[in-house]
């Protein structure tokens, strides 16, 4: 089984065995688009971001969601359907990597808008409005690491401790709330340094 590590410092995931993990993509590619989605995440990772990014729009397309950037729907658009939301966060990970950060901003946010809607609709029913919360930890800790990467450390905090309140009270898997707590950690950290920074410039 491949693994990784977080980087404290940097906040991205670092592959423990770089050529297990190649080992393991092409594994994935074999068993076709199914494992697309766990391919794009390893791909990211290993740095191959023009594989990752192509493999994840056509992820995305084949759930009903964008196959462009220009098809990503704008505030006011259409919902991005229910089944697009996970490869669209995928993506929005790979063009943050890519330094796509606008771009990535665009692609979280139409899924923060869907699962919002989703979760107060009158249909949804517990296990929806679970769905709904555990994306939008997804979106909080994607976009909080955006934030992060520009230096804008006290939002990153603020999207780091939602996510990590999500994911408590969620029952998350244990890795997913221990990279909240890093995460905010970091930034916690980075903000406190930028705010002596700040005075001492004075």
């Amino acid at each position: 089984m491949v693994t990784y590590r977080i980087d404290p410092t940097s906040l991205r995931e670092v592959p423990q065995d770089v050529a297990a993990t190649w080992e393991h993509v092409e594994l994935l590619e074999r068993r076709g688009a199914d494992a697309d989605g766990e391919r794009v995440v390893w791909l990211r990772i290993l740095g191959a971001f023009g594989s990752a990014e192509r493999t994840a729009w056509t992820d995305s397309a084949r759930h009903g969601g964008p196959a462009t950037l220009d098809d990503v729907p704008r505030p006011g658009g259409p919902d991005v359907p229910r089944a697009a939301w996970r490869p669209l966060l995928r993506l929005a990970q790979v063009l943050h990597w890519r330094g796509l950060l606008d771009d990535a901003d665009l692609v979280v946010d139409a899924v923060r808008r869907a699962a919002r809607a989703a979760a107060v609709a009158p249909d949804a029913d517990d296990a929806t409005r679970r769905d709904c919360s555990a994306v939008l930890a997804f979106a909080d800790q994607g976009q909080g690491k955006v934030r992060f990467d520009a230096r804008r450390y006290a939002e990153a905090q603020e999207l780091f401790s939602s996510a990590l309140e999500r994911r408590s009270l969620d029952g998350a898997p244990v890795d997913q709330v221990e990279a909240s707590r890093i995460a905010l950690a970091a930034a916690t950290a980075r903000a406190a340094d930028a705010s002596v920074g700040a005075v001492g410039a004075r």
